[in-house]
């Protein structure tokens, strides 16, 4: 969708005068100050007083074509020799396209053929966007100069460049510096107040109102203007290429397929880049192509599955991490496929697992003729695209199945062994309703008259933790940079460091007091736009400042470029708390589906919960005692107190204490759940149904009736009911698990205040009592405690 910009004229309104009396009156200065540039200053100026012109109110760029090496030296002032051999860059007249002085770079592109320079444009009409941008420029200037209001321009204008020869394509956005204009006005300045200024930046596209808010034509530029082509091909290419990826179709059709080729080749500036991507993954220890898609370096006609067994590819999928071999020929393990990459041509790739819900669901190849030129440096930029490739290979493989098998697998994904049976049925029947009505669609999956369990094992002040970890690395990092800035500073007192120390401080005060939303994004765009880019240029041999600048490099994250110390604890103790809740219960819902069938699902969020749910309706085969689910509430109970048990022992062995809680809601009503098409899940159905899902959302914040302590604590279990009946029954539970061992011989009886659209909820609260417990037979434990009655 193109902006709908409002621009009635075709050329810039307000006269601009090139001239060199701002650059020479800055050098005046640096003069009388006495400082590091005077010399620098004295000397160009010694250079350029015989020369009138350089001191003349308006200038032609014709006119300056004889005084290459003056301006050349007037241009020392504001170009380092660095820049003008390594950035794209130049001067003109204020707000002018034609440059009087240019970087090395920028003369070899004009001349270079083989590329060309072209603009992104947002609109329809290169030139009016050019007019636009110089416009708005103009404005920006004016209105930070006359109405101290600084309106922060971005860049507008982009530029793609082309190279013909090995088709890699660079972004750049242009930027401009006005530090050597002079902007004045004649006759009676126009008034503006806030709200004008407001209503302006309210409508930035309407130039037409700008034009007639506040006429530039009263206005006059003088001076030169400096440019540089920034280069953006990173942020640009990476964007492109999640876009493109979140395209339907995106790696099926081979030519999305190449141009996605082609925009690696531009990220990792490599023309001989390849791209492969294979839907593998290992299901029972054996290598699959969990479906059709194969859009691999070798061909699936060539080689099988199998053949990938004991590979570099099977390496990546057992560990789910990257395998780069960087010089393959010399690779000591070489298989069949390892000859058969070779055989391609490829002597260096990096293979990398995708992963979706913690399982590897394919491998995404990148290869290289030559021997390391795809190192692992380059980790980070394919870390940024694999959720992206992770969803296409994840989306497209689902329609390539589903396309094939037609069956269930076309309607349905992720279903729990206990329910299979009944999309098998539905899928039989819409089958044979296809035969008839090519447009029938798969019946509506519902059980009825079910049992609902819920249960969650939670970490307690997560949300704390995570800010302050956030907070704890922000604050290192940026002490660590001021303290680089500091020893410049005493070597040189230049006034960007004193304002880059000042910036820093200003964000550290803000962060010691909390950290709000945006605070991390914000301080880190600070860090790597204004912050690192200066460290290349500083280098100083004081040993201090050697040491400074070590100490900073050395903290951080050799991957993620930032400190990740306090994050990076918070989210391994977290990782290895859910492994651990997630491992044991995985292992024990084996055995409770061995006591009678039921639907189980279990999500991450911070800690895990777990939904299930049973009656008749889900067996296919087996009838239904009410004592399934007495054995069911027991199980949970005790799983519960076990899980507990071991995030507690393993609390001292993380990066991070961390503590959990648990808690379970007792729901004794039976209810109906419904296989969700749209959403690939079941949740429960029919408007009172929809109440025991709200309870669910809101309970771990329940609190004590008449107190302001949290039900759920550390150590100890709590069960919320909503109706008296339902307690009796599990005060039989947890006095029987009392004495076994399992709670200390106490049972708090607890009434909650009410939550939003919630009342009259009540709880039973036992602690843990430390140790272990053998497991017990959950069945034989139901018929002592008398379950069968």
């Amino acid at each position: 969708m193109k902006p709908n910009l409002k621009l009635s004229i075709s050329e810039i309104p307000f006269k601009s005068n090139l001239n060199f009396l701002p650059l020479i009156k800055r050098l005046e200065q640096e003069i009388k100050n006495d400082n590091d540039y005077s010399a620098q200053a004295r000397f160009i100026l010694s250079q350029i007083k015989d020369y009138p012109i350089f001191f003349k109110k308006s200038i032609s760029p014709k006119e300056l074509t004889k005084y290459d090496k003056q301006i050349r030296v007037l241009m020392s002032f504001i170009y380092s020799p660095l820049e003008l051999e390594t950035t794209m860059s130049g001067t003109a007249a204020p707000l002018d396209d034609n440059a009087f002085f240019q970087s090395t770079l920028n003369k070899e592109l004009e001349a270079d053929e083989t590329k060309s320079l072209i603009m992104i444009d947002d609109f329809s009409d290169d030139q009016c966007m050019l007019l636009f941008s110089k416009l708005m420029y103009a404005y920006s200037i004016i209105l930070k100069e006359y109405y101290y209001s600084d309106i922060n321009i971005d860049y507008f204008i982009r530029y793609r460049l082309d190279n013909k020869l090995n088709g890699l394509v660079n972004h750049y956005k242009l930027d401009l510096d006005s530090s050597y204009i002079d902007v004045t006005h004649k006759g009676q300045l126009t008034e503006l107040s806030d709200n004008d200024i407001k209503k302006l930046i309210d409508n930035p596209l309407n130039m037409d109102l700008w034009l007639e808010t506040l006429p530039l034509n009263q206005f006059e530029f003088s001076g030169f203007m400096k440019f540089k082509y920034i280069d953006v091909t990173h942020l640009e290419v990476i964007s492109s290429l999640k876009t493109d990826l979140l395209e339907k179709a995106s790696i099926i059709n081979p030519l999305n397929f190449k141009n996605l080729e082609q925009n690696l080749r531009s990220l990792f500036i490599n023309p001989q880049l390849r791209l492969g991507l294979m839907a593998l993954n290992i299901k029972n220890n054996v290598v699959q192509n969990r479906t059709d898609f194969w859009h691999g370096l070798l061909s699936n006609s060539d080689f099988n599955c199998c053949d990938y067994e004991n590979s570099i590819y099977e390496k990546a999928l057992r560990t789910k991490s990257p395998v780069i071999i960087n010089d393959l020929s010399n690779y000591n393990n070489i298989g069949p496929i390892e000859k058969g990459i070779l055989s391609k041509g490829i002597n260096n790739i990096i293979l990398t697992p995708l992963i979706f819900e913690d399982q590897p669901i394919g491998i995404l190849e990148i290869g290289s003729p030559n021997a390391y030129d795809i190192k692992f440096t380059k980790l980070r930029t394919i870390k940024d695209l694999m959720p992206v490739f992770s969803i296409a290979l994840m989306r497209s493989s689902n329609e390539l199945q589903n396309k094939v098998q037609a069956t269930i697998k076309e309607e349905c994904t992720a279903i729990h062994p206990s329910v299979e049976w009944r999309f098998e049925d539905a899928a039989h029947n819409l089958l044979q309703q296809r035969v008839t009505d090519e447009n029938a669609k798969m019946e509506q999956i519902v059980f009825d008259e079910v049992h609902p369990l819920y249960g969650a094992i939670d970490i307690r002040n997560s949300s704390q933790e995570r800010n302050h970890s956030i907070q704890c690395d922000l604050l290192e990092q940026l002490n660590l940079a001021k303290k680089v800035f500091e020893e410049a500073y005493r070597l040189k007192q230049m006034p960007i460091y004193d304002q880059i120390i000042y910036k820093i401080e200003q964000y550290s005060n803000n962060i010691e007091k909390g950290l709000s939303s945006g605070d991390e994004s914000n301080i880190l765009n600070f860090i790597q736009e204004h912050v690192d880019p200066l460290f290349s240029h500083l280098n100083f041999k004081d040993q201090q400042f050697k040491e400074a600048i070590s100490n900073y490099k050395n903290s951080l994250d050799p991957n993620l470029g930032i400190v990740y110390k306090c994050r990076k604890r918070f989210e391994d103790s977290l990782a290895l708390i859910n492994s651990c809740i997630i491992k044991y219960l995985d292992k024990e819902q084996e055995k409770a589906q061995q006591m009678y069938p039921h639907y189980f699902e279990k999500y991450r969020t911070d800690g895990v919960e777990h939904n299930i749910y049973i009656g008749e309706s889900i067996t296919k085969e087996q009838s239904y005692n009410p004592m399934y689910l007495k054995n069911l509430r027991l199980w949970q109970l005790i799983i519960s107190c076990e899980i507990s048990r071991k995030t507690a022992e393993l609390k001292a062995s993380l990066p991070i204490p961390l503590d959990t809680t648990a808690l379970i809601l007792v729901h004794s009503q039976k209810l109906s759940i419904r296989f969700r098409q749209d959403e690939k899940k079941f949740d429960v159905d029919g408007a009172y149904n929809i109440r025991y899902e709200i309870v669910k959302k809101r309970i771990d914040k329940a609190v004590i009736k008449g107190t302001n302590e949290r039900l759920t604590q550390p150590g100890k279990i709590a069960i919320i009911f909503s109706q008296g009946n339902e307690m009796f029954e599990y005060q039989r539970y947890l006095e029987y698990l009392i004495s076994k061992g399992y709670f200390e011989n106490k049972i708090e009886n607890l009434i909650l205040d009410d939550l939003q659209g919630i009342y009259g909820l009540r709880a039973l609260r036992v602690t843990i009592k430390t140790g272990e417990n053998g497991q017990e037979n959950i069945t034989e434990l139901a018929q002592e405690i008398g379950l069968n009655d």
